[in-house]
């Protein structure tokens, strides 16, 4: 045999094996099809508000001016004659979304500021809600907040009293 005939031979067999294993290929390998469904929960899902607010006991000559709210955020405004006169409201907190959450702070501003030299006649208290407390999805909870007239103060100059109150939410993971 001459050589071309031997090169002849060699490339179709070459060709030969390339079609075999092609074939072979095509034949043991296999379609991975994935499939899957995922929800995420968006910006719908997500729904802590306040809903409702109620002055729940008044003590002494002290008078509720206005409460309102807005998503998280609490108004009271209250109106304290002597010391001792004080405001109770009862605040209803609702977990409407589908997803549990969890307080993390509870933000504070009066105008004046109570407590402090420049308004050491009023004083505010929280009850039944505190900082890492958990509000699980279709939840209600309720607190209640007393603004004061300081009991240990013996003049009172300034009687009006606002306080505004943010409770911070997260998802609770």
């Amino acid at each position: 045999m001459d050589t071309r005939r031997k090169k002849d031979i060699l490339i179709v067999a070459m060709v030969f094996a390339l079609c075999v294993m092609s074939v072979a290929y095509a034949m043991l390998s296999q379609k991975l099809d994935v499939n899957g469904v995922t929800t995420t929960y968006g910006a719908r899902q997500w729904d802590v508000e306040i809903t409702g607010i109620e002055a729940t006991n008044t003590q002494g000559e002290a008078s509720s001016e206005s409460v309102n709210s807005n998503v998280t955020t609490a108004n009271f405004a209250a109106s304290l004659y002597k010391p001792g006169d004080s405001v109770t409201y009862t605040v209803t907190v609702e977990n409407k979304g589908l997803l549990d959450a969890k307080l993390t702070s509870i933000e504070s501003t009066t105008t004046p500021e109570f407590g402090t030299d420049d308004n050491p006649y009023i004083i505010y208290t929280y009850e039944g809600i505190t900082s890492d407390s958990v509000l699980k999805a279709g939840e209600t909870t309720s607190f209640t907040v007393t603004v004061q007239c300081n009991p240990d103060v013996t003049k009172v100059t300034d009687t009006t009293a606002t306080l505004t109150t943010v409770l911070n939410y997260i998802q609770n993971v």
